[in-house]
């Protein structure tokens, strides 16, 4: 059913059982402070390295990065790079040099999980992320997050999920019609969020008025498809990125029209509190039979024509398919030596699983729908980037399976899976972010005069992209963070998490 992929682990926002390990996992940051002692005054140099800088170009072997500040100063041949006088340097010989990774799509960055999954995220590289629900005021969370004293990645600060009556996370803000469509955004620009989060439940007059009132104010929308909407006319409206796919399986089926509005009219079934689960049990049968006709009538001149009117409009994409290969269900998934670093109740939450809420009889033929669908989106996302349509990585953390920092080396692998090339994969969790906000001229690719979030690996991601994973130091901000750091704060974060380490206020 199409509202199982209503992500689970929202509902576990701002809760109050996280301030104990919150604090405590806040020495995670410090043990990191003091581990990245460098003076800014201090110049860096990776010398000798092999440089895979993201513009697209060839490596470039046995090259020497400068860093004087919080800024790349120079990118030379190793044999010609003057050294500054009292400069830390770094033995790069053998070793690759990439970006800094951005996870577009993230849950937890703005709230209390803070605390553990800031370090979860530094720790594998990930300098920056895009927060998909956004506290209810941003410029409040500004000053608190710039007061904290928190060691961080970037963080693009959404605002709340803006839905429709009947809102999926009882914490969204809903937008019935088209004056509240236009109140939540003069609302939440005031407030300070770097851009509108739109969802699934929302009705068609008020997500144009969203849109309408975003274009006329010069502030992004971004998010879900909703329902009442379709894909093609999401990327006119302007929506700036689309999430998980939506609506693109529909919008490459010849029969999109004739299918739709009785998909519909069953999502509205299946989404309404009054609707007696009867009723509910007899609707999503036919929805899933709805949706696998939808994927054996994909027309590729269809697809085609709906990729060009994303290219023309500059609609981007953030395909998550970590999190749609985790509506898969794996029942394995809380064995993952990773889940060590999740906080007790994301656990429970993933135990649950993504069909905890459906009757057990109806869960098998949800998990091969959702095994069906994964494969139709492996194809359009292979499909989308060879037709020039504008990628992002995003791992959809912290939903089951998507690990906060671990999640986004996943996407980059399944991006490969797809059909992308190990390059093309690293760019858009790289150049394709700063691109996205508008950031190119000074991050997301290894060139003189940008930003110095840096990540030095042991193995050659372009050989294998999931060397990604074998980071032997990062740099973030200039400040260089080696291994043995970036494993204090693995240990801080699983011991807080797990209520091993005494609390420090």
């Amino acid at each position: 059913m199409t509202h199982r992929r209503d992500h689970q682990i929202l509902r576990q926002r701002q809760k109050p059982a996280y301030r104990c390990a919150a604090r405590t996992a806040l020495r995670a940051i410090v043990s990191f402070a003091l581990f990245a002692g460098l003076a800014r005054a201090q110049a860096l140099v990776i010398k000798d390295v092999t440089v895979i800088d993201a513009t697209g170009a060839a490596p470039k072997p046995n090259r020497t990065v400068i860093v004087v500040g919080d800024r790349i100063t120079a990118v030379e041949p190793a044999n010609a790079a003057r050294i500054p006088a009292n400069a830390r340097v770094v033995d790069g010989a053998g070793k690759f040099l990439i970006p800094g990774l951005w996870d577009m799509h993230v849950h937890g960055a703005a709230d209390g999980r803070s605390a553990w999954t800031y370090p979860l995220f530094l720790a594998n590289g990930v300098v920056g992320v895009r927060e998909m629900f956004g506290p209810p005021d941003g410029r409040a969370w500004r000053v608190q997050h710039a007061t904290s004293g928190k060691l961080s990645p970037l963080v693009l600060l959404g605002s709340p999920i803006v839905d429709g009556p009947n809102p999926q996370w009882p914490t969204s803000i809903i937008a019935a019609d088209e004056a509240q469509g236009r109140a939540v955004v003069v609302e939440q620009q005031q407030r300070g969020a770097d851009f509108i989060k739109v969802y699934s439940r929302l009705p068609r007059d008020a997500y144009f008025a969203i849109a309408d009132e975003a274009r006329n104010r010069g502030i992004a929308f971004a998010g879900h498809v909703p329902y009442s909407v379709t894909a093609a006319e999401a990327s006119a409206a302007r929506q700036r990125s689309i999430e998980h796919l939506g609506g693109i399986v529909a919008g490459c089926s010849r029969e999109e029209k004739s299918l739709l509005p009785e998909l519909r009219n069953l999502q509205a079934v299946l989404r309404d509190p009054a609707v007696p689960m009867s009723e509910k049990m007899s609707a999503g049968p036919r929805e899933l039979m709805l949706e696998a006709r939808l994927r054996a009538t994909y027309d590729d001149a269809t697809a085609q024509s709906l990729f060009a009117t994303f290219v023309k409009n500059n609609t981007w994409q953030c395909p998550t398919l970590t999190v749609l290969r985790a509506q898969l269900d794996n029942p394995q998934r809380l064995n993952d030596p990773r889940a060590k670093y999740l906080g007790k109740e994301v656990r429970a939450s993933w135990e649950r699983g993504f069909y905890g809420g459906f009757p057990a009889q109806v869960r098998p033929a949800l998990i091969e729908s959702a095994k069906a669908d994964f494969e139709e989106y492996t194809r359009i996302v292979g499909g989308m980037y060879r037709a020039g349509v504008k990628l992002l990585a995003g791992s959809d953390a912290l939903n089951p399976e998507c690990f906060p920092g671990f999640g986004i080396h996943d996407e980059l692998a399944l991006l490969v899976d797809a059909g992308l090339p190990p390059l093309a994969a690293l760019q858009i969790a790289t150049r394709n972010a700063a691109e996205f906000m508008g950031q190119l001229d000074r991050r997301g690719t290894i060139e003189a005069g940008k930003a110095a979030d840096l990540i030095l690996l042991t193995k050659d991601p372009l050989a294998e992209i999931r060397n990604t994973r074998s980071i032997e130091a990062v740099v973030l901000g200039g400040k260089w963070i080696p291994r043995s750091a970036l494993d204090a704060m693995l240990a801080e974060v699983e011991g807080a998490v797990n209520g091993r380490t005494e609390p420090h206020d």
